[in-house]
């Protein structure tokens, strides 16, 4: 085989290698962490649910400590990756957050005031 055979398929398979694995390896890794407290005496909220907009279902609960974290591989690495969870806890008013990009924060839940 001659020389410029050979580097025409050694270019070749290069190319394709390049892109079939560039597209796989561009998922990108979200990583959302919250801490949940109460709006007047800010201490932590404990099994405050997660509900997911997207797929209208509940991720998890808030630890002991009001803090929750998820960590997951999801769309293209460059770009914004969006993520709407409604905090909500019986005798609070819910919250609708919109996280972009690997955010954290601190959120504040209003109790509902009583009668």
């Amino acid at each position: 085989m001659s020389k410029n055979l050979y580097r025409f398929f050694r270019t070749r398979r290069f190319i394709l290698f390049v892109l079939f694995f560039l597209p796989v390896s561009c998922d990108g890794f979200q990583e959302i962490e919250v801490i949940v407290v109460d709006s007047e005496t800010k201490k932590p909220i404990s099994n405050v649910e997660l509900v997911q907009i997207n797929g209208k279902k509940i991720i998890n609960k808030t630890d002991d400590n009001g803090y929750f974290n998820i960590g997951q591989i999801s769309g293209f690495a460059f770009g914004d990756k969006e993520q709407t969870i409604v905090f909500c806890k019986e005798n609070y008013i819910s919250d609708t957050i919109t996280f972009i990009n690997n955010e954290s924060k601190l959120i504040k839940l209003e109790k509902i005031a009583e009668k």
